[in-house]
């Protein structure tokens, strides 16, 4: 008698209601968080497999077994062209820098039939080694801008004696930094294979041939924007 009078306290009948409205608030979450999750799968659409960096895969550099692994994404946040399958993607050479966590994409790398330096140039696109005497050592895979220095003699008065022959163009390949004992200073000249338009590479032949070349490092965000003066791309 005396447990049934303390349920009936206007104390223990507001708990009890407090434990339902907590119930049932408990769940409309669960059946909130139940819609989106639907919502979410409607709007995605199904899953595929695509082929992710497992670390930073650096220009020229082939592709290992240890450097990818696949997961499963929902299909519209797939980019176009992305490799489904490791072995896609293994023992080809990498034309565009990839970072680790990115999807790989089948234009990232050079044909499988294609290897070495040779790999990564593109028709239409020319590997051209430039010597210039800034002593900028650029890394691999970074963005320059050729410029030339011509002879006052070869220009006129209406043309600027420094110009860009070669804009945007990606570092395939830098000379080895000399060695202490070898006396390489910072004005030394340095070697630079860079990867340019067929235009650029005749420019660049003219240019080297009439005056002195240097380069120019450019900003990523710059260089590969929506319209770049040459695509970042092989």
């Amino acid at each position: 008698m005396h447990r049934t009078s303390l349920l009936r306290t206007p104390r223990a009948r507001a708990t009890q209601i407090a434990a339902v409205l907590v119930a049932l608030l408990t769940v409309r979450v669960v059946a909130g968080d139940l819609s989106a999750l639907h919502r979410g799968a409607r709007r995605f659409g199904a899953t595929r497999a695509v082929v992710v960096a497992r670390a930073d895969l650096a220009l020229g550099t082939r592709v290992r077994v240890g450097d990818v692994r696949v997961v499963d994404l929902p299909t519209a946040a797939a980019a176009p062209g992305a490799l489904a399958r490791a072995v896609d993607a293994v023992g080809r050479v990498v034309a565009v820098p990839v970072l680790a966590g990115s999807t790989i994409v089948d234009r990232a790398l050079a044909p499988r039939r294609r290897d070495g330096l040779g790999g990564i140039v593109a028709p239409g696109r020319r590997a051209v080694r430039v010597t210039a005497a800034d002593g900028l050592r650029p890394d691999l895979g970074s963005i320059v801008d050729v410029l030339a220095t011509l002879d006052s003699r070869d220009v006129g008065g209406t043309v600027e004696p420094t110009v860009v022959v070669a804009r945007a163009a990606r570092v395939l390949a830098v000379d080895a930094a000399p060695s202490g004992h070898d006396g390489g200073g910072a004005n030394d000249r340095v070697g630079v294979v860079v990867l340019v338009t067929v235009a650029e590479a005749s420019h660049i032949a003219d240019a080297s041939a009439r005056g002195a070349l240097m380069l120019a490092l450019d900003p990523p965000e710059e260089a590969c924007g929506a319209s770049p003066p040459v695509s970042c791309r092989p």
